[in-house]
């Protein structure tokens, strides 16, 4: 009679949690050479069916492991093993975004990025994830000397005016410091013609909530920033940046601050750089001009 194998019989499109019924994938163990316990550890699957599956194959992409002040990030790549360790310092900023059953977790390292796949079955158990990374990742000094006032209010769709209303009555410390709402490009437009053609193919940008705490900036939106008519918009993003790391802000207005071109502000970190795009008439921009401004000029000193 064969010998069962656990590992396979517990296979599927979701993360796992390391524990003594889960232990790590066989191709992993030596390089777990810590001997501190990790606060939580992972093993993220590969990207194949049930049916693709059998007893003694390598079955997990990779294993991540949380400790104290850094993680250890373990990559199958064929039967070789990339193991990397990564300090919360050098975090930048890090996202969670989830399309219908695509979800991943980007983290802006210095001098690089770092992409973690997995099935959005499991996006309770990987925002457990970024939970720990975001308590260790924030530099330990007060929040910045800068204000945040109040924000006009934007016609958003009722799920973002849900996700707004529930940031507001917690208390994370979160306050809104600019919303863009979901709006069609050609209305925009003074010609008739480009109305017209903005029409036809219904180009809208998407919308967005932007938050800060004067210590983090938490942006919400769709993962990118237009759709057209032919498009169903199914994703979400969701971005922390530590304000201490921002080391930049471009806001690109168009020739001369044209009143039919939207606006773009590039934020820049140690790592990747990230981009959000605004109506030119939102309401909102002027605040978030002046708060981004505030915040790159305690950085400088």
């Amino acid at each position: 009679m064969s010998q069962r194998d656990p590992e396979y019989d517990r296979f599927g499109p979701w993360v796992i949690e390391i524990s003594d019924e889960d232990p790590p994938p066989p191709l992993f163990v030596p390089h777990l050479t810590r001997a501190e316990t990790p606060l939580l550890s992972l093993k993220i699957p590969r990207k194949i069916s049930r049916r693709e599956a059998h007893p003694g194959m390598d079955l997990y992409d990779y294993m991540v492991s949380l400790y104290d002040e850094d993680m250890l990030v373990l990559e199958r790549i064929e039967r070789r093993v990339e193991a990397r360790t990564i300090r919360y310092s050098e975090i930048q900023h890090l996202s969670l975004r989830e399309e219908l059953l695509r979800g991943t977790v980007h983290l802006g390292v210095l001098h690089g990025h770092y992409d973690l796949p997995f099935n959005t079955v499991s996006g309770d158990l990987m925002r457990r994830l970024v939970d720990i990374i975001r308590e260790r990742y924030l530099p330990q000094h007060d929040p910045l000397p800068v204000e945040i006032e109040p924000v006009a209010a934007a016609e958003l769709s009722f799920y973002f005016e849900r996700l707004l209303r529930e940031e507001q009555a917690g208390d994370s410390g979160m306050r809104p410091v600019a919303a863009q709402a979901d709006t069609a490009m050609g209305a925009l437009e003074e010609s008739l013609m480009r109305r017209f053609v903005f029409g036809l193919v219904a180009k809208r940008l998407l919308e967005s909530l932007h938050f800060s705490d004067c210590r983090e900036l938490r942006v919400i939106d769709r993962g990118q920033p237009y759709a057209y008519r032919w498009q169903s918009v199914y994703g979400r993003a969701e971005t922390w940046v530590p304000l201490a790391d921002i080391t930049a802000v471009d806001w690109d207005w168009g020739p001369d601050e044209a009143a039919t071109v939207p606006v773009t502000v590039t934020i820049s970190t140690g790592a990747d750089d990230l981009s959000w795009v605004f109506t030119p008439n939102n309401a909102s921009l002027g605040h978030y001009r002046r708060f981004l401004t505030a915040v790159g000029a305690v950085n400088r000193h």
